[in-house]
């Protein structure tokens, strides 16, 4: 055996002696890869779990911050509506009330002018019609009719009568 050949059979041996098994059986064994693949499966269930129950936790959490964030808007939706409504009522009540004081206003002026044009006018003392006929300072008449219907309680106080009788009086007074 020359040196070469001894440091080939060296070599050899040293490699035979370190890896024969490695040549004769797979690194990973079956047993092995049972293992692996139960962990890698354990791992992946636990992975599936941790994932499931941190979506259902993140979606409670946003569906609660949801539901918070939608009752806060409702909310200020209905304090905003509430002020715009009490805004509205406010301003109708003061225009309300600016046409009735308005229209008050206007009735009490027609009315006023009413009253004048009817105490303007003088009424028929028998039947209250509008009187054309006057008999003295405070009677009147609207028809001769009434005229005379009345004439039986009017003739006592009426002051054309009394007027004309002192006059005749007068002036027979005046006669030598």
């Amino acid at each position: 055996m020359s040196g070469s050949d001894k440091k080939n059979k060296g070599s050899t041996s040293v490699a035979e002696n370190e890896s024969p098994e490695c040549h004769e059986e797979p690194f990973i064994d079956d047993r092995m890869r049972n293992i692996l693949v139960s962990l890698q499966k354990t791992w992946l269930d636990d992975y599936s779990n941790s994932r499931e129950k941190i979506l259902v936790d993140v979606t409670e959490r946003l569906h609660n911050e949801f539901s918070i964030e939608s009752q806060r808007t409702k909310n200020d939706l209905v304090t905003q509506f509430k002020e715009e409504l009490e805004a509205s009522r406010a301003e109708w009540e003061r225009n309300h009330a600016i046409r009735l004081q308005d229209a008050l206003k206007e009735h009490q002026e027609k009315h006023e002018r009413e009253i004048r044009a009817l105490k303007k006018k003088q009424w028929c003392y028998q039947c209250e019609t509008e009187a054309i006929y006057h008999c003295c300072w405070n009677t009147a008449y609207c028809s001769v009719e009434c005229q005379q219907n009345h004439w039986n309680q009017h003739r006592r106080a009426c002051r054309r009568r009394n007027r004309a009788a002192a006059i005749d009086a007068v002036n027979e007074d005046e006669r030598p």
